[in-house]
């Protein structure tokens, strides 16, 4: 049998979502058709990437995970370079008007920030420079970490596919991002407002819309004795979490009902004391399900989404979502499905709640053909044809 690998920058069963979610799943789909190892380090939360797991091999659900320690880890020395990235990336002198930002750093002070971004090791890289040829491909899941980046400049570009799960933030316009990934063959998109983000970031680039399937079985509502909107993932600045918090609060101000707030995920910042705002932490997999079925409308407040697994998944609980209108791929699913509304600030936001809740058969008539988009567009049978097809074309043995 075949051999493909994937690399990502940590992988196990306690992180839930994003470019860690994706690599998984598609290890999983393409079990039956490869032995798939998994390539990643031994670290847990991205703060520090301190190594917490065993270094070595770990075979589960048939899938071989190969973990290597980290040899640099996030410090306060990036956080330096960070807080100066972010600085310049705002400076009107860096606008280039014709496509985008640009952070005039030298290609050496961008590598920099790349490795000590973290999480970077040295026994990853070595192993992918002394076994690459005995994949027939190797998928890298997210282009920012140097898993990613070092990994790729070690091996036939001919063996390369990337999954960008590319975000509209600061540190992607660096264009030492560009001149490498430029010479990848071939992208594995999730969405075409992604897509259309790396091309203008990148120029024009080859590659499909594979996308990442979603679980569809509906669930039984979580039984409320009053209506709430919901949020699942990482409470973070980062993620607008702090935007919604306060327009919820400014809207139950001006708008007093029983409506409530309840957050659920990692908290990483601190939650104001309010009566009407339930902070749940972390909830098993059925349990959120759950809250997303008996939600009125399920909130994604990130200005940075490259797919948004949570927000679909809500939606196919027939939930209807209100999404931040500075993300093109939330702008994406709502206008493509009819299932929500977007809000850019706290009045769009105020007004998107109440045009919603104030019908509940229109509210329910949105929830059903939200459910409609996310089973005719992410099922796992597609997403696998098209991931099998792209590695039967474009990899080499």
């Amino acid at each position: 049998m075949n051999q493909v690998a994937i690399v990502v920058q940590r992988c196990h069963e306690s992180i839930v979502g994003g470019s860690e979610a994706l690599a998984w799943q598609y290890a999983n789909l393409l079990s039956d058709n490869f032995q798939v190892d998994i390539l990643t380090t031994t670290a847990l939360e991205y703060t520090t990437w301190a190594n917490v797991l065993t270094p070595g091999c770990e075979t589960k659900q048939g899938i071989n995970i190969h973990r290597f320690p980290v040899t640099i880890g996030r410090s306060e020395y990036w956080h330096n370079l960070h807080t100066r990235l972010l600085r310049e990336f705002h400076y009107p002198k860096y606008l280039d008007t014709e496509n985008s930002k640009r952070i005039s750093w030298s290609i050496a002070l961008q590598e920099e920030f790349i490795r000590f971004q973290g999480p970077y090791s040295e026994p990853l890289i070595a192993f992918l420079r002394a076994h690459y040829n005995e994949y027939q491909c190797i998928i890298f899941a997210t282009d920012l970490y140097p898993t990613s980046y070092f990994g790729i400049a070690e091996i036939p570009f001919s063996k390369v596919l990337l999954a960008p799960t590319l975000h509209d933030e600061p540190p992607a316009y660096l264009t030492a991002y560009k001149y490498m990934y430029k010479r990848v063959p071939y992208f594995i998109w999730l969405t075409n407002a992604e897509k259309a983000l790396g091309e203008k970031l990148w120029g024009e680039l080859p590659g499909k819309v594979v996308s990442m399937g979603v679980d569809t079985l509906l669930r039984s509502p979580f039984q409320a004795e009053y209506p709430y909107l919901l949020y699942c993932g990482r409470i973070d600045h980062n993620k607008g979490c702090n935007d919604l918090v306060n327009f919820f609060i400014q809207f139950k101000n001006s708008h007093p009902s029983n409506l409530r707030l309840i957050l659920t995920g990692k908290n990483e910042m601190e939650i104001p004391s309010h009566p009407d705002i339930d902070f749940r932490g972390f909830v098993t997999p059925e349990e959120k399900f759950q809250l997303m079925a008996g939600a009125s409308i399920f909130v994604m407040p990130s200005p940075y989404e490259s797919f948004s697994i949570v927000t679909l998944e809500a939606m196919a609980q027939r939930t209807p979502v209100l999404v931040n209108g500075a993300c093109e791929v939330l702008v994406e699913h709502v206008t493509r499905s009819g299932g929500g509304k977007i809000y850019r600030d706290y009045e769009s936001f105020s007004k998107a709640i109440q045009e919603m809740i104030a019908n509940q058969d229109k509210l329910a008539q949105m929830g059903e053909i939200a459910r409609q988009y996310v089973v005719a567009n992410f099922a796992f049978s597609s997403v696998k044809k098209n991931l099998l097809e792209m590695i039967e074309k474009y990899s080499v043995i």
